[in-house]
């Protein structure tokens, strides 16, 4: 059985046991960034699923950290966060694909024994914060983590943090809020299938692990717990 810690807004599990890779959700697992239309499961990438299936089976450390927004179009809070990841959690355990963690921006310790404001319907911005927060609550240092970002914002944060920063391009618009100060990627990106194999070549390329070989899903699956 796993060491698994579940809250209302957040998972945090100990499944993997090498190195640290977080990856923002929105714009690599999730395509669309944008509130235009509420998330459908053809917005999933599977290409990227593929990836953290391999990643799984080398048995690295992964999960993901975003903004508080839900299901549906400009739904943002903890309530709707909590929603959407109970159903990406299931759809990636079913696949071999279960994440170490789901955490938000927003996920930053107390300080001074004075709680973090938050608004529930505003995203929050990010910030290296976050990204702290995973570093200890596994124990990792900045040399065996990598954060794949897909906003500028969020790589900003990373840099911040003092990690090695890997930029996943896509060709969909960026998010509103949280993204008014990201820079607006061209759409020149190369197919998904083709930038996810670059992704994953950077990650080995990072933390020198070899990616190889394909997964025994149901084998892999039933050790998950």
């Amino acid at each position: 059985m796993n060491n698994h810690a579940k809250y209302a807004d957040r998972i945090f599990r100990r499944i993997g046991s090498t190195g640290l890779v977080i990856f923002e959700r929105d714009g690599t697992l999730l395509r669309k960034t944008s509130p235009s239309g509420d998330y459908m499961l053809g917005d999933i990438n599977e290409e990227f699923v593929e990836m953290l299936r391999h990643l799984r089976h080398l048995n690295a450390r992964f999960g993901f950290i975003s903004d508080e927004r839900g299901m549906d179009a400009g739904a943002y809070g903890r309530s709707e966060f909590a929603t959407l990841t109970e159903l990406l959690d299931a759809l990636l355990s079913i696949r071999c694909a279960i994440p170490d963690f789901w955490v938000t921006w927003s996920d930053v310790p107390h300080a001074s024994g004075t709680g973090l404001q938050r608004q529930a319907d505003r995203q929050q911005e990010a910030g290296a914060g976050a990204i702290f927060q995973v570093m200890e609550r596994y124990g990792i240092g900045r040399k065996e983590t990598v954060f794949i970002g897909s906003s500028t914002a969020g790589s900003l944060a990373a840099d911040d943090a003092g990690v090695s920063v890997i930029d996943y391009f896509n060709n969909r618009s960026e998010g509103t809020a949280q993204g008014a100060a990201r820079k607006h990627v061209p759409n020149l990106s190369p197919p998904e299938a083709t930038e996810v194999q670059r992704i994953r070549a950077k990650i080995q390329a990072t933390l020198g692990w070899s990616i190889a070989g394909e997964l025994n899903c149901g084998q892999q699956c039933g050790s998950q717990g």
